[in-house]
């Protein structure tokens, strides 16, 4: 008997018990059901993390800030006392406040010698702004932020920085002046901003040179080039006492290479900084989404686990109302493998079609939640689904729930393929 005849035998089979079949494949179906959802969960919180982070490129940077003692970094965490400690000096004659985040643009500067593989170093400049207009229409509130040197951001026209004095526009603030965005390429926009130590409204006209995609960062934001953001910070902050002294920076290396990015991030440790590549941030974004999705799935694989004990009771049931029948197969030629493998066929049908009903539900259920809250509660989320469903993914549960399956129906397979067939022809 081929195997395809053996599975039809065995879908056949199933169809004799249709009660007992449909209770099994349905508890088959809420752990299917479940994992699909929660996997599609964190496939959707995924994409739009990554809709959202990718938005900036440059596999040349590293973010950098500065590093805190253990003992420290675990006082701030548990948020208790942090003790104080004194003042030091470096090599170059440069104060440096242990119990401070801040690091002065001397010590930033004083980077540059020690890592001849950096192509430039640049501070994370602070501005803010009280509005924007272009060509003296309607003004908006907008953030102000700087691309630092080497850091790429995607954009929906336009160009980056190639030079000074210019501005990229988040998207939705770009569509407030046209909706057509094409058309503020090039133009000017007047950006208000108060400086000074009487805090007077201040204008710049700055090009537009592009709009962004949209983003987490870029919608809120409009970016200005280094040297922009330079001018603005010494107008807005040079009467404050923390002028020239930074929370982080950016490091833009001569090229991209893991080994050379590995070896200028243990540089910056041994001088008591912590740096990250936009991949080590994605990464870890990813990381958490992880273990939330493993964490809905263990759910899940409880609700199936408990399903299994359902298809071992299903077929050793069956095994015991089949005993003569499978004692006259025994009988008339059929071995002990094609026995086991008929039994087994069994476990692993019922696991398939609770699977696809999971699945196809599964499916049916996102798609239509989706629509429902993109549309109400998750309406200011743009191009974020709660669900989505990766036919990689839905494979591999379909795999899943036919192997545990498969694992349920091995002890009935192997009690059916062991019974004797002269006691099982003699069996009441």
């Amino acid at each position: 008997m081929r195997l395809w005849d053996l599975a039809r035998t065995a879908n056949r089979n199933l169809l004799r018990a249709k009660l007992r079949t449909f209770l099994t494949v349905m508890a088959i179906f809420v752990g299917a059901f479940t994992l699909c959802m929660t996997n599609g969960i964190g496939d959707g919180l995924r994409n739009y993390v990554e809709l959202q982070v990718k938005t900036f490129e440059g596999d040349r940077i590293l973010f950098v800030r500065k590093k805190f003692p253990q003992e420290m970094e675990e006082q701030i965490n548990n948020t208790g006392p942090v003790e104080y400690k004194e003042t030091s000096v470096d090599e170059r004659g440069n104060e440096i406040d242990p119990n401070s985040v801040m690091v002065s643009l001397e010590q930033i500067k004083g980077l540059e010698s020690d890592l001849p593989e950096v192509r430039s170093i640049t501070p994370a400049f602070r501005m803010s702004a009280e509005y924007i207009t272009v060509g003296g229409g309607k003004k908006y509130t907008v953030g102000l932020g700087m691309l630092s040197e080497g850091l790429v951001q995607k954009l929906e026209v336009g160009e980056m920085f190639d030079g000074s004095n210019q501005i990229i526009l988040p998207i939705h603030l770009a569509r407030a002046f046209d909706e057509n965005v094409q058309n503020l390429v090039g133009q000017d926009a007047t950006i208000a901003y108060r400086a000074g130590q009487e805090r007077d409204l201040k204008t710049r006209d700055l090009k537009v040179v592009g709009v962004a995609t949209k983003g987490m960062i870029s919608n809120t934001n409009a970016f200005v080039d280094a040297d922009t953001a330079r001018s603005i910070y010494d107008e807005q902050n040079a009467e404050s006492p923390n002028y020239n002294n930074f929370q982080n920076f950016t490091v833009q290396l001569e090229r991209a290479d893991d080994e050379l990015v590995g070896s200028t991030k243990e540089k910056l440790e041994e001088k008591g900084f912590v740096a990250m590549g936009i991949e080590d941030i994605e990464k870890r974004t990813y990381d958490a989404i992880g273990i939330l999705q493993v964490g809905l799935n263990l759910f899940a694989l409880v609700a199936l686990l408990a399903a299994s004990f359902g298809i071992i009771n299903t077929l050793v049931i069956a095994v015991m109302e089949r005993t003569k029948e499978i004692g006259l197969q025994k009988a008339l030629g059929m071995g002990r493998f094609r026995v086991f493998l008929l039994f087994a066929l069994e476990s692993v049908l019922i696991g398939f079609w609770g699977a696809m009903l999971g699945i196809v539900s599964a499916v049916g259920v996102g798609t239509a939640a989706n629509a429902f809250l993109s549309s109400t509660y998750l309406e200011s989320f743009e191009g974020f689904s709660l669900f989505a469903f990766k036919p990689l993914a839905l494979g591999v549960v379909l795999l899943l729930v036919c192997v545990i399956a498969f694992l349920a129906g091995v002890m009935p397979a192997i009690r059916a393929s062991r019974l004797n067939p002269i006691e099982a022809l003699r069996y009441e």
